[in-house]
């Protein structure tokens, strides 16, 4: 997965996942832990098995996935009503799915 990357859309806290990065990037991943370090966010993958985590829930049958993380966003103070295309690049030393285009006016309180 080095020097991989995909763009998913961030609106009203979800971030979706169209099925062919799903597929092509995510594949079998049912659950993500998400880690904000500002500037950055991150989506680590978590094995089958794993307690806790985002769940990568099945949207429709084309099998494009949502990840809800309006909690997350409330809790580190983000606002969760920002619509967008994030780049996800994976960085294989930290073993996550990072962005850092995460703008300035997106850190309201």
């Amino acid at each position: 997965m080095t020097d991989m990357v995909v763009n998913l859309l961030l609106k009203d806290g979800h971030v979706f996942i169209p099925a062919a990065a799903y597929r092509d990037a995510m594949v079998d991943l049912l659950a993500v832990a998400v880690l904000w370090r500002s500037p950055c966010l991150h989506l680590i993958p978590l094995h089958p098995g794993t307690i806790g985590g985002f769940l990568l829930k099945q949207r429709n049958l084309a099998g494009d996935r949502v990840v809800d993380l309006r909690l997350f966003l409330r809790d580190h103070e983000l606002a969760e009503n920002v619509e967008g295309v994030l780049s996800f690049a994976w960085i294989p030393e930290q073993g996550s799915w990072q962005t850092t285009q995460l703008c300035p006016e997106w850190l309201d309180k």
